[in-house]
């Protein structure tokens, strides 16, 4: 098992490079001078040579790359731009608010998305059934964006039951009962596309499960239509939803950058706006670099959790 996981994390640096070569390639092309987007009225000739020196954006691309990676290999993400702080502590201080937004979203999927999958097969071509395939086919093809601001003007602005955007009050206590009325719209919106998926990724498992030999055998013994679907195959139907969850985890992290602009939550996703229209290079890259991580770290404990509910995966590795 350890030498199953340092081979997968090793594989990752190629990954991590590839990605950070991409992103640093896309940042360089953008119309536009980070030093006159500084400098702002004071942009003159004089000044943005002189801002682009003493940031290094006066060397080549690919030396500023490999400057750029020898310091992250030390743990330095370099300064942002237009903050002047430490990328990796201003990363830090916003990895909470998105944790928690991703957390919140990915429970919600997983949660309900296998319990309307397994409700959907349990009912299949009834009107349960029906009315879930109706909803999923829906969720999945509103963009998140869309529902957010359908979802900020009619909760929060026509019936005022949740706030508008941030995730603590201004004014009041900052309980759990304020962060969750903060949080239900943007984890909501957030969750509802991963949710479809997980929802049809269950009934199409159950279905098949459905059909096996075992699951006759089991009814023909005797054994309660409920015990057969939670013992037998709620089981077998979770190894195709539980592969999707790596796949669901990257959806709901890149849907958190536009999530968390339009609820103006202060998490990484919209710190990344900010840096991406600022041309903010080791902002956006710092950002980058961790959510990779994050997907990656995801998909490992995937293919851990996999291999320990199909015995036959763990043998084969």
């Amino acid at each position: 098992m350890a030498g199953y996981i340092l081979k997968r994390l090793i594989s990752a640096i190629p990954v991590l490079l590839g990605i950070s070569v991409i992103v640093f390639v896309i940042m360089a092309m953008i119309p536009g001078d980070p030093a006159t987007a500084i400098l702002g009225s004071y942009a003159t000739p004089e000044n943005v040579a002189k801002l682009n020196r003493d940031l290094g954006l006066d060397k080549p691309m690919v030396e500023r790359y490999f400057i750029w990676l020898g310091n992250m290999l030390t743990g330095d993400f370099g300064r942002s731009f237009s903050l002047n702080r430490p990328v990796l502590d201003e990363v830090l201080d916003r990895f909470n608010a998105t944790l928690v937004l991703a957390g919140t979203s990915f429970v919600l999927c997983a949660i309900f998305g296998v319990a309307a999958g397994v409700v959907s097969a349990a009912r299949q071509y009834g009107l349960a059934d029906k009315a879930i395939t109706f909803a999923v086919l829906i969720g999945i093809s509103i963009p998140s964006f869309f529902l957010g601001m359908m979802m900020i003007l009619i909760f929060s602005v026509n019936l005022k039951w949740f706030p508008v955007s941030g995730m603590w009050p201004i004014y009041g206590a900052r309980d759990i009962g304020a962060l969750v009325s903060h949080l239900t719209l943007p984890a909501i919106s957030l969750a509802v596309v991963a949710t479809g998926v997980v929802a049809r990724l269950s009934r199409s498992a159950m279905l098949e499960v459905l059909r096996q030999d075992f699951i006759r055998t089991a009814r023909a013994k005797g054994m309660p239509g409920k015990s057969v679907v939670v013992s037998h195959m709620l089981p077998a139907a979770l190894l195709p939803v539980v592969s999707y969850l790596g796949p669901a985890v990257a959806n709901i992290v890149t849907g958190a950058v536009v999530v968390e602009t339009i609820f103006q939550l202060p998490g990484m996703g919209r710190f990344f706006v900010q840096g991406a229209l600022n041309r903010d290079y080791p902002t956006v890259l710092g950002i980058v670099v961790v959510f990779a991580l994050a997907v990656i770290l995801m998909n490992l404990i995937v293919d851990l959790l996999y291999g320990l509910l199909d015995p036959r995966v763990k043998a084969g590795r």
